[in-house]
């Protein structure tokens, strides 16, 4: 699979691709990887040098209790990081649930709008398809900041998860957006064994034929995974954050996001030589054949 952002592409066929967490947030709980906008060039190049190939730009987070800003406030972060980014040629997205954001930020020279939310604002999905945007739609019950206030008990995850990327892809797609990405939404509203769940689902939703974006870095899942108290800052999460990502590059997610690029590259390295191996010999564990 060829990934089109803009004037980018990024070749996805039976290999996974590393996006780069470069947060410009004020309460980021993962604190290392928060810089000041002024700063954003040289944290991108570094990343990009460590070998991420997309670098997604966020300043509002999404945890509960967060503090909330203002799409002004949100611009004043991303706009400037974006701007420099992209002219150094880094392919860049902006993490956003905010219409008014977004805007700016594709104008900033933005590739990718990265919606938490599924796009679900009609002025979102209106926004991509007016400027053909690639857009990454998540599942998650509830909204951002607030998807732990309601309820999360699932009687089938997976094709919960599978039937509303399906449908907001077909949507968004038909308004006349750009390519649409999935992502499954882990650690959002949902327990260390829904989690496992999805992961272990994951070849069925690369089948759909779209980019699939894996985004787990550090989630406080896996800490419960390793038998830990649920949290982001806690030991090991990220050797956890290596192995879920590996798990989830070997079963044909297209892009995995994350906040240490450098210390995951060498791992995604080893997976997608044994995916290519595989693949010539037909025997890829990925949806499609060219995944």
């Amino acid at each position: 699979m060829i990934l089109e952002l803009g004037a980018h592409r990024i070749d996805c066929t039976h290999r996974t691709a590393v996006m780069g967490i470069l947060n410009v947030s004020v309460d980021s709980p993962v604190t290392h990887s928060v810089v000041a906008p002024a700063a954003a060039r040289d944290r991108a190049i570094a990343l990009r040098e460590a070998g991420a190939e997309i670098i997604d730009v966020g300043a509002h987070s999404t945890r509960s209790g967060a503090q909330q800003l203002t799409a002004a406030e949100e611009i004043e972060r991303v706009v400037p990081a974006i701007e420099m980014i992209a002219r150094e040629g880094i392919p860049v997205s902006v993490d956003t649930w905010s219409p008014e954001v977004a805007r700016a930020a594709l104008d900033a020279g933005a590739v990718l709008l990265n919606d938490v939310s599924g796009a679900v604002d009609p002025s979102m999905a209106a926004l991509a398809s007016e400027r053909g945007a690639a857009i990454c739609v998540m599942h998650m019950r509830g909204a951002p900041q607030r998807h732990a206030e309601v309820d999360q008990v699932y009687a089938d995850i997976e094709g919960e998860v599978r039937a509303f990327l399906a449908e907001r892809a077909s949507s968004l797609e038909g308004a006349g957006a750009g390519p649409v990405w999935l992502d499954p939404g882990f650690g959002f509203g949902k327990s260390a064994s829904d989690n496992v769940r999805m992961l272990s689902g994951l070849p069925d939703l690369v089948r759909l034929g779209r980019p699939v974006l894996v985004s787990a870095s550090r989630k406080g899942f896996l800490a419960e995974l390793m038998g830990q108290p649920y949290g982001q800052q806690g030991p090991h999460l990220g050797e956890a954050t290596i192995a879920f990502n590996v798990l989830a590059a070997r079963l044909g997610a297209h892009v995995v996001r994350v906040h240490d690029v450098a210390t995951l590259v060498p791992a995604m390295r080893v997976v997608n030589a044994v995916r290519r191996v595989e693949a010539e010999r037909g025997q890829s564990m990925g949806g499609n054949s060219d995944s």
